[in-house]
Formats: C-alpha cells, structure tokens, sequence
C-alpha cells in the first residue's frame, strides 16, 4: 500500500494521528502483514491497532493506492463484520511478500519512540517504564538498555539516577534513530531486488 501521509485525525478530546499515519511518518512502508500484525499482535507485538483505525486509513488511502484499490474496497465493505473483516485481512497478509521479521521490527520501533515521546520525566517511573517496553519485547539481544544486577544492592542503588536515567534516554533514542534508519534502508534495498 503506498499513500501521501494525511497527517491527524481528529480525537474525542486531542489531535491524534492515526498509528499507521505514524508508521508512514517514520518513512515505514505500510504493508497488509504490518496492519495484521497491528490488529492482531504477534509474539513480543501486542495489539496496537483497532478495526477502526485500520477503515480510517484504508479509507484515507483509496484516493493514492493504485492497483489496490479493489483489495481496500473488499476490506472496507466488510467493516461491520469482524470475521470476515479479519479473514479477509489475514488473506491479504498472507499474500503479502513483506517480511514479517521487518514488520515486527516496525511496531517495535514505534512502541518504543511512543514510549520514549510520552515517558515520565521523574528518573525512577521513567526507567522503569523504559525497562518494562524492554521486557514485554523479550529483552531482545539487540536491546539498548542496560538493566542494573539485583544482586548488587549499589548497582540498583546507582541505577535509578537522573545521571543513569538520562543516559539510558540518549541510547534508546541513539538505538532508535539507527533501527529506523536500518529498516528503511533494508526496504529499499529489498524493492531494488
């Protein structure tokens, strides 16, 4: 699927843009695995998107897909249908040839610059926050974070301070840059072949 970014939609109280806006706004591609992934989750992803935010985005995207538009009107049509809806969107995902490992890697990316963007400031909610997004994805081995030994009562001690909170920010945002800057790259290289 590809689009012009329309930006926000409109939410009860607040501006907010729509997830997958989100993810074209980091230079991802959209694909039907990354919507599926995002609807329905997948081991370290959670469930991010809902069915809505999926119609909206499918809806905004008709005027810019191409060839799709047949695929999104399916899809669109069967809004008030959850299991044919989510049937149809497995289907279309299966037939996608997108990478799923790549696509996990763009949610990933995004729960995290969502977690770093609307972390707390106090030093010891703000780790722990950055600690439990690091633990829910498994503790992967490319994880930035060092996590302090609970065996060492000065490690933790020296750990949860503003010094160490601030560090563990500037490498999670470091690592951040360098993830989205890695998938992108790999996605071009990928549609060059």
């Amino acid at each position: 699927m590809r689009r012009r970014s329309r930006g926000g939609r409109t939410g009860a109280k607040t501006l907010t843009m729509n997830k997958l806006d989100a993810l074209e706004k980091l230079g991802f591609k959209i694909s039907w695995k990354l919507v599926c992934l995002g609807l329905f989750g997948d081991a370290g992803i959670p469930p991010v998107l809902t069915r809505g935010e999926v119609i909206a985005y499918l809806t905004d995207s008709l005027i810019d897909v191409g060839g799709q538009i047949d695929d999104i009107v399916r899809l669109i049509c069967e809004e008030n249908d959850s299991a044919k809806f989510d049937a149809r969107l497995r289907q279309l995902a299966d037939g996608d040839s997108a990478d799923t490992a790549l696509q996990k890697r763009k949610w990933r990316a995004y729960l995290l610059k969502n977690t770093l963007d609307n972390m707390s400031g106090d030093c010891l909610r703000g780790l722990l926050e950055l600690m439990e997004f690091w633990m829910s994805m498994g503790k992967p081995d490319d994880c930035p974070m060092i996590f302090p030994d609970r065996a060492d009562k000065e490690s933790v001690q020296s750990y949860f301070t503003k010094e160490a909170y601030e560090l563990q920010v500037m490498k999670n945002r470091g690592w951040l840059e360098e993830e989205i800057s890695g998938i992108i790259r790999l996605e071009k290289q990928r549609a060059i072949c």
